[in-house]
């Protein structure tokens, strides 16, 4: 559809104005993101904006959400069998309860887990543990805890699997791999997570203050067995998560796709523990579930968006802008998915952009997917670290701000601004240099 026709009928003035509300009502945050997307994706396929075959079959990224579930499910698997508690805590014993080196501790564990496994997943592990370690050494959680945030966030973006946009992005161009990713975000990711650590530090310096400890460090060693209560099972699902790592690196040479691999691991791991006293349908419901159908009624929702020529408009105006120049689209599609990505939860923007990138290729008439490269590299550390901004930027800040609230170490929306908004500009400055320089 042409932009000039998007007045043309009612359709795509009904698309825009229910796709807004919906986005203003995720902002509030008030009703289950999962349940917007559905009724307003119910909403579209009701009065025709999109046809149920089309959703079905064009607009509903199965690779995406089938990934998403065997990822999930591996993460599950490896917390009940006791392996990243048992990780964490063992590796206290090294720190000797210096503040410092617990703090680089927790934060290089979560942006390595991040990148292995997701965010979410990782902040969901690491979170507990930084509540038992804080207590043994009476250290405010808090600093630990943002720390956190910022570094699974950027941690995340190094891989695949390691950020839900990412895991989007791949599925939507399948030539960027496991291992592409790792070769061309690693380094600016592994440059990000230096100096926002070193920031924090410095930052933080006034609440590293050593106290006397609550229990020794000789009977960490002890405590970490605890975690492990079956060390062959436990073993054996260690092996399998290093094949499934190893397959996804090697995916361009053994023809597998993403979604088969995660699925293939996690099956395996749940083959591995059906002897247990772990009930199958227990690690079933460890799936967020309802993320998963969020991520469904978005895919449709945006997928009205395409019908009804608003992606194509937007695609359009993003030319008519940068003139075709690439390298200038690139930096307008980082700085601008970084500031809304700080301002609201990133999956949805991640969701519009990337139809509006791939009909840009179409527009330019490029005449190879690899042209589009530098604009989907811009995407995802836009998304990666725009969501450090504010403290409802991405589904891992929120979810750690739950967990300390339950715990009475309450941080506040303003708390974490003056410490996240800050880091995210200066490390939206440094990905513009890395950009320019090296990708472009």
């Amino acid at each position: 559809m042409q932009p000039t026709a998007l007045m043309s009928s009612w359709q795509p003035v009904a698309a825009i104005v229910i796709f807004l509300i919906i986005y203003a009502v995720w902002m509030t945050d008030r009703i289950s993101r999962a349940l917007i997307a559905l009724a307003g994706a119910l909403i579209f396929l009701v009065i025709g904006i999109v046809h149920w075959q089309d959703a079905y079959m064009m607009h509903i990224q199965w690779n995406t959400i089938f990934l998403w579930i065997g990822m999930m499910l591996i993460a599950a698997i490896m917390n009940r069998s006791g392996l990243i508690p048992y990780a964490a805590i063992y590796s206290l014993k090294w720190t000797k309860g210096g503040p410092i080196r617990v703090m680089l501790l927790l934060t290089c564990l979560t942006a390595i887990g991040s990148a292995l496994l997701d965010s979410v997943t990782m902040v969901l592990l690491i979170v507990p543990v930084t509540f038992v370690i804080t207590r043994k050494l009476e250290l405010n959680p808090v600093p630990f805890l943002i720390a956190e945030i910022l570094v699974s966030n950027l941690g995340g973006a190094a891989t695949l699997i390691g950020h839900p946009v990412n895991i989007w992005i791949g599925s939507a161009n399948p030539q960027l791999t496991f291992n592409l990713f790792l070769k061309v975000l690693g380094p600016i990711v592994l440059i990000l997570l230096v100096v926002n650590i070193g920031l924090l530090l410095l930052f933080y310096r006034k609440s590293f203050r050593q106290h006397p400890l609550k229990a020794p460090l000789q009977h960490l060693e002890e405590e970490a067995r605890s975690y492990i209560q079956n060390p062959r099972r436990a073993l054996v699902i260690l092996l399998i998560f290093i094949l499934t790592l190893v397959a996804f690196v090697s995916q361009s040479w053994i023809g597998i796709e993403s979604p088969v691999i995660a699925l293939s691991g996690a099956v395996l791991m749940l083959l591995v523990s059906t002897r247990s006293q772990w009930r199958t349908g227990e690690i079933w419901r460890e799936i967020e579930w309802e993320t998963v159908l969020f991520f469904i009624g978005l895919f449709i929702l945006v997928g009205g968006l395409v019908d009804t020529g608003w992606i194509s408009l937007g695609a359009t105006q993003l030319i008519e802008l940068t003139n075709g120049n690439m390298g200038f689209a690139a930096m307008i599609i980082l700085w601008i998915t970084g500031l809304v990505s700080a301002a609201i939860d990133n999956i949805p923007w991640v969701a519009t952009m990337i139809p509006l990138i791939q009909e840009a290729g179409v527009q330019m008439n490029a005449d190879a997917p690899a042209v589009l490269n530098p604009l989907w590299w811009a995407l995802s550390l836009g998304a990666c670290i725009g969501g450090n901004g504010t403290l409802i930027g991405a589904s891992s800040n929120l979810l750690v701000a739950a967990i300390a609230h339950r715990e009475k170490h309450h941080f506040s929306y303003m708390e974490f601004l003056k410490i996240g908004l800050p880091l995210t500009l200066i490390s939206l400055a440094i990905a513009s240099a890395y950009l320019y320089f090296i990708i472009l």
